[in-house]
């Protein structure tokens, strides 16, 4: 029952003994006081639990040194900045495709905007090398996320995405798809990125191998294609994001890797080819690509122009003009080695794989004489011009120069020589092997 006296001074009517209240003014009442009650209750909660940032840790982009106001005087989304426990801050930098799955998911919840999340450089901190940087990343690299009061710290991209993802879920957009199997999903591209293309993505801009756990330049770059086509395969046929309608984790992560893709593949094109980014990356990864690029993205937006200043300052600074296939290139003429490669001229063949191609000298000096050429010359025109980019292959053509002298001269010995120029008598200018065996051999030679 509801009696008169204090709550009907609260609606504004007079107590009068004996009379009983209307039920209405009764429910108003009591409605009105569990208000109060719970904006003060849910006020001291926030006052106590979810301070604001310490006035004693100061940031570049400035400090929250005010207390939380009432949240019944709060929008709704001052009130999601009012459930903020800590701000945290990231350390990365603009060039930072790992980074930047992290910054594009800040941007698009405006964790930048409101406190919650401050982006800072490394060197800040005294740089990746520093002590004070690998005390809280033991890697050394970035993207880094610690908590202002330093109660925690988060390495490794996906998972301080996937801790900001959780943390901030209140903000939207959420990055988490709607169903299971969506998430599912979203998941496996991301792995699939994480694992396959991240892991072998230096062979873009970095200058010798290894390349994750490719020496080879080329076979890197194409695995980074294949890996691609993958993800366009899984890719949400209606789109307009990876895994159909609403952003995702995945969208993140992809993205900023793309940013590196579309700027570099280009350089690595050889002679005769012509760029296409349609045939380079699948109908729907264009498709994708084009609409997180249309304005409907901000925050992918924001990344692109970040990303692509640095990359003008790598171009400016001549980063591309020593690495194999880029700045430098095989441009001396082919011969009749690429044309037994084709298969256009015939030879005797012993043995093939993918690297390289044996076959028998048509001028034998020995019993037995076998030439071991690569088929992808890669500027070896003679050993002289091999770098570290070439150990792979080097090694690989001394292997199979082994196994194939072994097994044509069983437990005779036989010679292994490679001729550098005119004057070690080298005639064709495609690296060869020659293997040597069935019949003495004098020393020194020829």
């Amino acid at each position: 029952s509801c009696h008169t006296g204090s709550l009907s001074a609260i609606m504004g009517y007079p107590s009068i003994q004996g009379t009983r209240p209307r039920p209405f003014s009764c429910i108003a009442a009591s409605t009105l006081v569990t208000i109060l009650w719970l904006c003060f209750s849910i006020d001291l909660h926030v006052f106590l639990c979810y301070p604001a940032r310490s006035c004693s840790r100061s940031t570049k982009s400035g400090q929250l040194s005010h207390a939380l106001p009432p949240l019944f005087l709060l929008g709704k989304r001052q009130l999601q900045s009012a459930r903020i426990q800590l701000a945290a801050t990231l350390y990365d930098v603009p060039v930072s495709n790992n980074g930047a799955r992290a910054r594009l998911i800040i941007y698009a919840k405006g964790l930048d905007a409101s406190g919650a999340v401050t982006v800072e450089p490394p060197s800040t901190i005294g740089g990746l090398r520093s002590p004070e940087y690998t005390a809280l990343n033991p890697q050394g690299k970035m993207p880094l996320l610690t908590l202002d009061d330093d109660s925690l710290t988060i390495y490794e991209s996906d998972t301080v995405a996937r801790y900001l993802i959780d943390k901030h879920s209140e903000f939207e957009p959420s990055f988490v798809p709607r169903t299971a199997e969506l998430r599912a999903l979203d998941n496996l591209i991301a792995r699939i990125h994480d694992v396959y293309i991240v892991a072998i993505q230096s062979c873009m801009y970095k200058a010798s191998p290894p390349f994750g756990t490719f020496g080879s330049r080329w076979e890197a770059l194409a695995e980074i294609r294949r890996q691609l086509k993958i993800i366009g395969d899984l890719a949400s046929e209606e789109g307009p994001f990876l895994t159909g309608s609403d952003i995702a984790h995945s969208d993140a992560a992809l993205f900023p890797t793309m940013v590196f893709m579309r700027h570099m593949l280009p350089k690595f094109m050889q002679k005769g080819w012509v760029w296409n980014e349609e045939e380079a990356f699948g109908p729907k990864m264009t498709r994708w690509w084009k609409h997180m690029i249309s304005g409907k993205v901000p925050a992918a937006e924001r990344v692109l122009a970040e990303m692509d200043a640095a990359l003008q300052k790598w171009d400016a600074s001549g980063r591309w003009d020593a690495i194999l296939h880029a700045g430098r290139r095989d441009e001396a003429d082919p011969t009749i080695f690429d044309k037994i490669i084709s298969k256009d001229i015939p030879s005797e063949i012993v043995y093939e794989d993918s690297r390289c191609l044996v076959f028998k000298d048509i001028n034998p000096a020995a019993p037995v004489h076998m030439l071991v050429i690569p088929k992808r010359r890669e500027g070896l025109t003679q050993l002289r011009h091999s770098t570290a980019d070439h150990d792979y292959l080097l090694g690989h053509l001394l292997r199979v120069a082994s196994e194939q002298g072994k097994a044509a001269v069983g437990d005779g010995g036989f010679r292994v020589v490679i001729n550098d120029g005119e004057e070690a008598a080298q005639s064709v200018f495609h690296l060869h092997v020659h293997v040597l065996g069935g019949r003495p051999m004098s020393w020194p030679p020829g």
